[in-house]
């Protein structure tokens, strides 16, 4: 996410009042930003000459579009274009170079800025995992090594945080059970005996056999889990406390956490049957879709989603779309390992949309939400106190 100092928004809303004539050209903030860079000057004169060769269009949606690339909190106070006698005009074509001239324009500014030596607040999580034997052996995936099991596996892992399960010729019949655990600040990826891959999130549990025999493949999950199946005739079932998922060869998510109010599932593609212990009819869920149960109400919702929210953690990022705060630390929290304080419930009920790599600091994502809203934080000890 392209990082905007609250400086640097103060000078952009400044820009678009004098587009809008709201202020006059020759006003002396306006000239001194104007006046600081030729870079400013080429982009004020872009943007005019557009707003100049063409007709009226939606200014409300140029500023939303532009508002969204930046990040800025979608429950924002009023824009000052929206209050009453504000006039905003600006050519068709003009939009596009908007919208590119000023995220060409932030990231210019930024990289400009003064770079600050800050202490990072809670680092972010790694490849980190232990895998559970039926013998009550506990070893740590940090380290590379390679096993074969009296059943036949060969178990494996390298430096890139993947574990593999391969079926050889057994010494025993007896098919061990395997459990792959990942702690807070934790994620790990596997590949089961079949050529299945799945990839588990921070404080998640996946028990499986070290090779499927029978008519299913049988796995359950805790916690939240992305899984690419191979397809082999064989039904993939995956058991979490809640329900069960049934599914031939697809990629979808399962946040599955006891401790969520929710369970989620989301289907990439492919498709998938969802069972619940009380239904006799399952959910047959299609591409592009998402399954939600609220465990308090057992309400469910089916709805058409942009799948790469649910799966960004996959891939490396966070990404938030309107969502309650309480939604959003209940992930941070299990990446950065701290624990969340709100100084008042309404601080929990805010909605926030907004992007950010995985590997920054926490306190980087607490700084953009500090910078578009009203809240602050501070850290004592292992919390993070969040107040008005």
């Amino acid at each position: 996410m392209l990082k905007i100092e609250k400086n640097v928004i103060d000078k952009w809303k400044l820009l678009l009042k004098v587009l809008s004539e709201e202020i006059p050209e020759d006003d002396r903030h306006f000239q001194h930003w104007l006046n600081e860079d030729t870079e400013n000057r080429k982009l004020y004169r872009s943007l005019k000459e557009g707003r100049e060769n063409d007709e009226l269009f939606d200014k409300d949606k140029v500023f939303n579009t532009i508002s969204g690339k930046l990040c800025l909190n979608i429950e924002r106070k009023t824009p000052l274009y929206q209050k009453k006698g504000f006039k905003y005009a600006v050519s068709s074509a003009a939009v596009i170079a908007l919208f590119i001239m000023a995220l060409n324009y932030f990231s210019f500014q930024e990289d400009r800025l003064p770079k600050k030596v800050e202490k990072n607040i809670f680092d972010p999580g790694s490849k980190k995992a232990y895998l559970l034997s039926m013998q009550g052996e506990k070893i740590d995936l940090s380290e590379s090594f390679e096993v074969r099991k009296e059943d036949g596996t060969i178990i494996s892992n390298n430096s890139e945080g993947v574990i593999s399960f391969q079926k050889t010729t057994p010494f025993k019949k007896r098919i061990e059970h395997q459990t792959i655990y990942v702690p807070k600040c934790g994620e790990y990826e596997l590949i089961l005996s079949d050529g299945s891959k799945v990839f588990l999130n921070s404080e998640s549990q996946l028990t499986f056999p070290s090779y499927f025999e029978g008519d299913t493949r049988h796995v359950e999950l805790s916690g939240e889990a992305y899984f690419e199946v191979k397809k082999d005739g064989k039904p993939f079932i995956i058991q979490t406390p809640d329900l069960t998922i049934e599914v031939m060869g697809t990629s979808f998510n399962i946040n599955a956490y006891q401790t969520n109010p929710y369970v989620n599932a989301t289907l990439v593609e492919g498709s998938i049957r969802i069972r619940l212990p009380e239904n006799q009819e399952p959910f047959l869920l299609q591409p592009a879709h998402n399954f939600r149960l609220d465990k308090s109400s057992d309400e469910i919702s089916v709805r058409q989603v942009n799948t790469d929210i649910y799966t960004a953690w996959v891939k490396g990022e966070f990404v938030f779309r309107n969502q309650p705060l309480t939604e959003i630390f209940a992930q941070l929290e299990r990446w950065y390992d701290f624990r969340i304080i709100y100084e008042s419930p309404e601080i929990g009920k805010m909605r926030f949309t907004g992007s950010a790599e995985k590997a920054r600091p926490l306190n980087y994502l607490l700084d953009q939400i500090q910078a578009v809203t009203d809240i602050q934080y501070k850290s004592e000890g292992d919390k993070i106190i969040l107040y008005k």
